[in-house]
């Protein structure tokens, strides 16, 4: 009689559990769950938790409840700072994921002996992938240690047992919270001298540190580790050189491309009519009148049309008259984005994966073309050689093709572009040469272009030169002639509206998208140089340097 009684009990028990459970995720998703008294929701947590005890200090896997029945926002238009600081209970999880700080593109990681957290290049050969668990433990998964408060340097963050963990909390999928001292702080780098005041321009090994929270500075991006290897496949696969002044990883990247050859007859598909062979892609900001001038000038340079694919940004609000004018270009694809700033790098590749033609042009909304747009020639040598890009020039401008290098410059390691430097002449080409990269006037193979992922769309700006790195990287070969060019006619600073202006010309947004190159091939500046000498094939001595942009 005990031992049934004792059956029983356990089995009132286990169904009472599930009762319990069952409530728990009723009641939440009537939207109740602000009003349940702690004790619920913490069985419901304890329940989960011993499912997985078996892996003490692991990721451990939780029912999903939809965060908007967690936590209520009193205003979608408060501003996000407010959001960020206001005391609401807001928890999520996340698995082996990068941790790169929003602003400057470097990513948190331990230092040398794993003890501190640290601003360090986001390296694709060391293992820096983060977790949080259920518990709200924030773990480096290297070593399975759990990030905590650093005791000799209050609200300093360090590793440490995960017994003694702080507890985090995921907020808007971009801010690592903690409740300090009644206060709600935020994971942020911080100055050396000073752990309490964080800054934007995260020099590297700088600590991280709880600090009051700012929207900008504390802004994390959570980069999942099997993307982020793909997106930086172009330096993962480079070797730093063992010789020569230029000896880190991204030296690997400075080898020009072998020559460009001629195809065999017998493997050459020649191009009978350019609108059979060619698209256009372009990406504008919200100014359709000058698509439709650019699609105008190829009818008057050209005699015909050409299909052109143009993605614009958001939201699709254009009066009538303007899509009737649009319809007067009846190869004119015209696609409006629902993002008010999806970047010129997401527009491309949007266009580039809608060609169909084995070949796509290149050009910017302020392009027009001129009796010296000669897209036969481009076609000529792509339907002949192994060439995989032809640019050319914009009327009236310096020569912008050149060389891509990385180096010890200004006593740091940098990225160079050296305009106007290519490596050789084409013979069977006139005027035309082999460079690293053109301007943003070219024709190229689509499938080829493809294959490297196109334009990195991070950069929302400000992608031209990875573009060209990674198309070196891949060895694709990159032609330029310079007796081929459109005109770049630009709008003048009245003429452009202020969303535009603010796109394009707005010096934080265009410094963050530097940082962010620089911080894809871990270097600590950037410069252009038009005066050098060639030291030899793969290093070259800069005289005069324009536009430099250093980091600490």
């Amino acid at each position: 009689s005990s031992g049934i009684n004792a059956e029983y009990g356990n089995l009132m028990k286990k169904y009472l559990g599930a009762v319990l459970v069952l409530l728990c995720l009723v009641l939440a998703l009537k939207e109740i769950a602000l009003f349940v008294s702690p004790p619920c929701l913490n069985s419901l947590n304890f329940t989960l938790t011993t499912l997985h005890a078996d892996r003490p200090n692991r990721r451990q896997d939780r029912v999903k409840i939809p965060p908007e029945v967690l936590i209520k926002l009193k205003s979608k238009t408060k501003p996000l700072l407010t959001a960020i600081t206001n005391q609401v209970e807001y928890s999520d999880t996340f698995t082996e994921q990068r941790l790169k700080l929003w602003y400057g593109g470097r990513c948190i990681d331990a230092d040398g002996d794993d003890k501190h957290l640290v601003v360090s290049h986001c390296n694709p050969d060391w293992a820096q992938t983060f977790s949080l668990t259920a518990e709200g433990k924030l773990i480096y998964d290297s070593t399975e240690q759990c990030a905590t408060i650093n005791k000799d340097k209050p609200f300093a963050l360090t590793l440490g047992d995960c017994e003694e963990a702080m507890i985090f909390n995921l907020f808007n999928g971009s801010y690592i919270r903690a409740e300090m001292q009644g206060r709600t702080m935020c994971v942020s780098p911080t100055m050396q001298t000073d752990v309490h005041k964080s800054t934007k321009y995260t020099c590297l090994y700088v600590p991280l540190a709880l600090t009051e929270c700012s929207e900008e500075d504390s802004r994390l991006e959570l980069i999942d580790e099997t993307f982020f290897l793909s997106e930086r496949k172009a330096f993962k696969d480079a070797a730093a050189p063992e010789t020569g002044s230029c000896q880190f990883k991204a030296c690997g990247l400075n080898p020009p491309a072998p020559p460009v050859e001629m195809l065999r007859p017998l493997y050459s598909t020649r191009c009978k009519k350019v609108f059979d062979c060619v698209t256009v892609i372009t990406k504008t900001a919200r100014r359709p009148y000058l698509v439709m001038r650019l699609a105008q000038s190829i009818r008057d340079k050209k005699g015909y049309d050409l299909r052109i694919i143009s993605f614009d940004d958001g939201p699709d609000d254009y009066p009538a008259e303007v899509w009737d004018d649009i319809r007067q270009y009846p190869f004119l694809q015209y696609i409006v984005g629902e993002d008010e700033d999806m970047g010129i790098s997401v527009g491309r590749n949007l266009a580039l994966k809608m060609v169909q033609t084995k070949y796509f042009l290149l050009v910017d909304d302020d392009h027009v073309f001129n009796d010296k747009s000669n897209l036969d020639k481009m076609i000529e040598i792509l339907d002949t050689t192994d060439a995989t890009l032809v640019g050319g020039k914009f009327e009236g401008f310096m020569k912008f093709a050149g060389a891509l290098k990385f180096g010890e410059y200004h006593g740091r390691e940098e990225f160079a572009i050296f305009s106007g430097h290519c490596e050789r002449q084409l013979p069977r080409f006139p005027n035309c040469e082999q460079c690293d990269s053109t301007s943003n006037i070219f024709m190229a193979k689509t499938h080829p272009v493809l294959e490297i992922g196109g334009w990195s769309e991070e950069l929302k700006i400000a992608e031209h030169a990875d573009f060209f790195v990674k198309m070196k990287a891949a060895g694709k070969k990159v032609v330029y002639c310079d007796d081929i060019e459109v005109i770049n006619q630009q709008e003048s600073p009245e003429e452009r509206s202020k969303s535009y202006q603010k796109l394009r010309y707005d010096m934080g947004r265009k410094n963050r998208m530097f940082r962010l190159m620089n911080s894809r091939y871990n270097v600590n500046g950037l410069f252009w140089c038009s005066e050098y000498e060639v030291v030899n094939e793969n290093e070259l001595k800069c005289l005069t340097t324009k536009h430099k942009i250093g980091y600490c």
